[in-house]
């Protein structure tokens, strides 16, 4: 069975011009199949804040008011997308720049309003995977934005997005599920490195709930993580983007390794 990478960055990997443009070269030159999930929260909020649109999160998920998913739909689909797959084309890497429309590659249902209204938020409800396969057997490397669709398009958490991807490809290939972001994985004090936790498993991610450790945009990301361990993705990884591409170029790397 063939390995596949599917790497998740946020805005804060995107909004490091250097780091950005280090993490693409390398990415580029990874000679698997790829795919590249992306957010853009931090540009979200900068522009947000520039049209006088105003920002809510609801426990590390956006709540999405209508003008907000006009913006997203604009600054994930448009801006950080094509960006991203312009400098991917520059290095010599085939990129496909997709949302969940674009051949009906992510369907969503619409959030329930209850017990929160998130508004025109989107959970992925199936993945059109031959279709996606097909992409992938073309040596293209699908670039996700986190849009979704059912009817409209739908603001999606990126972090959802990647797994929904995962666990739709997880019969095909070894997916290699790789969550990029700022810190060296899931810590025990955010505010202490050192904390780290090499292995997480389902039993101590719950407790570690109850007690209140993991809060914010971490439950987000560990909520997709475990559902996708559950779903057959083996490998699941949440560590600097840095050493996120380690690993996936087969080096020894520091990070947080997801297990039941």
């Amino acid at each position: 069975m063939d390995k596949l990478y599917l790497f998740k960055i946020g805005g804060k990997v995107i909004d490091n011009h250097a780091a950005l443009q280090s993490f693409l070269k390398r990415f580029a030159a990874l000679p698997h199949p790829k795919i590249l999930v992306h957010g853009g929260g931090v540009i979200a909020d900068q522009m947000a804040m520039k049209l006088n649109i105003s920002t809510e999160m609801h426990k590390g998920r956006r709540i999405t008011s209508e003008a907000m998913r006009d913006l997203v739909t604009m600054v994930y689909g448009g801006q950080i997308n094509k960006s991203l797959v312009a400098s991917l084309q520059s290095l010599g890497c085939d990129a496909l720049g997709c949302t969940g429309a674009d051949a009906g590659l992510i369907r969503s249902k619409r959030r329930s309003p209850e017990p929160v209204d998130f508004g025109f938020v989107g959970d992925v409800t199936e993945v059109r995977k031959d279709m996606l396969i097909k992409l992938l057997k073309l040596g293209l490397t699908p670039v996700f934005a986190p849009l979704s669709f059912d009817q409209e398009i739908l603001n999606t958490n990126a972090d959802g997005i990647a797994s929904a991807l995962a666990q739709a490809l997880a019969a095909d290939y070894d997916v290699h599920m790789l969550y990029c972001f700022e810190q060296a994985g899931v810590l025990l004090d955010v505010k202490d490195p050192s904390s780290l936790i090499e292995v997480l498993s389902l039993r101590y991610y719950e407790d570690l709930l109850k007690d209140g450790v993991i809060t914010e945009g971490m439950l987000p990301k560990l909520e997709e993580c475990f559902r996708a361990r559950k779903r057959g993705v083996q490998h699941i990884t949440l560590a600097e983007a840095s050493a996120c591409l380690s690993h996936a170029e087969g080096q020894s790397f520091r990070g947080t390794r997801i297990e039941l």
